[in-house]
């Protein structure tokens, strides 16, 4: 595709930016060097954070105003200033065309992108959290604002659709699609370890293990997993990206914690094939995220993503191998992939996509809730015990995600994820055990309440 044609229009995309972390950051340093994209609000929870971002950005402190009200936004506007502000009421009236929801924040993701779009605004969502429990009612709502509502280039989820849609409109047989960890393991065969997110793990036993059995691939990579247990082998926003795909495009997990797999790039479409082929799973259009292995002078994966495709033509795809593409080892699936994602860098191509061209680059209207992300316990729960989400992965302590078919919030279904940050537990919950919406009383938030709606639009009699 030629991008300049594509996108061949004299309009500047208005963009507001909420969440002035990396994803956001990146977002507005890289309008600053595009004609056909502003980025002149940032939104954080904090105002003088969002003038900061601002800074980084190459604004200067003269043109920068940090505004409390709607009033004040309006006058920084009308006076060609950038805003920085803490609250999106501030900046809603403002004439930008879309939103940038980056905050991370699943009940802030969920009331901004709401007050977004029924303020005639398009939605860029980053937040996964808040598309995991609640997309689909986004999807529909923007629909019927005449909005859309889109992941965006520069995140998995996105990146992911569109190269499934590319397998797809060529005729490709799609075996298997998805991405690997964020984190590389990087094995030192002179000291015997394996390093990860800067942690470094003993692993002496991996050196019998870098190569696949030529008899059992699937027991080497099943021993690696064992000798590399020390380092988590699945977090919760991949699960979380995953299950925005899987809604997107119909995909579903072989398990619902996923395989999980420590591989070579080139033992990718091998593993990540059908059991007939050799391979781990039970079917074809499977989703799946791998941990890359590889040593420290190999090239990173970089939380790319990946398709794997059924070769129909043997001639051309030796002729492809032959040219260094990865083929599995019987030769009957390759895998094509992006090995990258550079955050808010690229997403102002899903931006000018959604303005200009009125296309999103998700499920655009035939996003359905065919899948939840949920919660299992890993250790036993007392009640009384309130839930807290931490970090920067946004995990749980002593839950496990899993994907699992879409229900309807009742007594008996398994709760969202993203559902039970703050929730308190009412009765014990054993090592193993589904949370489900019998175990926890859910706080109230935005997020429940858009959810709920989710139900009735597509569950109708069957939620609560």
């Amino acid at each position: 595709m030629n991008y300049l044609q594509h996108f061949d229009s004299t309009k500047v995309v208005e963009a507001c930016i909420a969440g002035a972390g990396d994803f956001g950051r990146g977002v507005l340093r890289q309008a600053r060097q595009m004609s056909g994209l502003s980025a002149r609000i940032a939104i954080d929870i904090n105002a003088e954070k969002a003038a900061e971002a601002l800074r980084h950005a190459g604004i200067p402190d003269t043109q920068i105003m940090v505004c409390h009200s709607s009033s004040g936004a309006e006058a920084a506007w009308q006076n060609g200033f950038y805003i920085a502000t803490a609250s999106f009421d501030t900046v809603k009236a403002l004439p930008f065309d879309i939103l940038v929801e980056s905050t991370g924040i699943p009940d802030v993701g969920a009331r901004y992108s709401e007050a977004a779009l029924l303020a005639g605004k398009h939605v860029g969502i980053a937040t996964k959290e808040t598309e995991s429990v609640v997309g689909p009612y986004l999807t529909r709502l923007a629909e019927n604002q005449g909005r859309l509502f889109t992941p965006l280039d520069g995140d998995q989820p996105s990146l992911l659709i569109g190269l499934i849609t590319w397998a797809r409109t060529l005729g490709f047989e799609v075996v298997s699609a998805g991405k690997s960890s964020e984190y590389d393991f990087i094995w030192d065969e002179a000291q015997g370890t394996v390093t990860c997110n800067g942690t470094q793990y003993d692993a002496s036993e991996m050196a019998a293990l870098w190569k696949l059995d030529d008899n059992d691939a699937r027991a080497t990579v099943k021993a690696r997993g064992e000798v590399l247990s020390a380092i988590p082998q699945i977090s919760v926003p991949d699960l979380c990206e995953m299950v925005n795909v899987a809604n997107a495009t119909g995909l579903q997990p072989d398990l619902p914690e996923f395989h999980a797999m420590v591989l070579r790039t080139i033992e990718v479409p091998t593993l990540l094939d059908t059991q007939a082929e050799g391979g781990v799973l039970e079917g074809n259009e499977r989703l799946e995220v791998f941990n890359c292995l590889r040593r420290p002078d190999e090239l990173s994966f970089a939380g790319g993503v990946f398709v794997v495709v059924r070769c129909e033509d043997p001639h051309v795809w030796t002729l492809l191998r032959d040219k260094g593409h990865v083929l599995s080892r019987s030769g009957n699936s390759a895998m094509v992939y992006l090995p990258r994602h550079l955050l808010g860098l690229e997403a102002p191509i899903s931006l000018l996509d959604t303005v200009l061209k009125g296309l999103t680059s998700g499920g655009g209207h035939a996003t359905t809730p065919k899948f939840d992300l949920t919660a299992r316990a890993t250790q036993a729960i007392k009640a009384g015990q309130r839930l807290e989400m931490k970090g920067h992965h946004r995990h749980i302590e002593g839950l496990r995600p899993e994907i699992h078919p879409a229900a309807a919030l009742s007594a008996g279904a398994k709760v969202p994820f993203y559902l039970l940050p703050g929730a308190e537990v009412i009765r014990d919950i054993a090592p193993n055990q589904p949370i489900t919406l019998a175990d926890v009383t859910l706080p109230s938030s935005r997020l429940h309440d858009l959810r709920l709606k989710q139900d009735d639009l597509f569950y109708a009699a069957g939620s609560q």
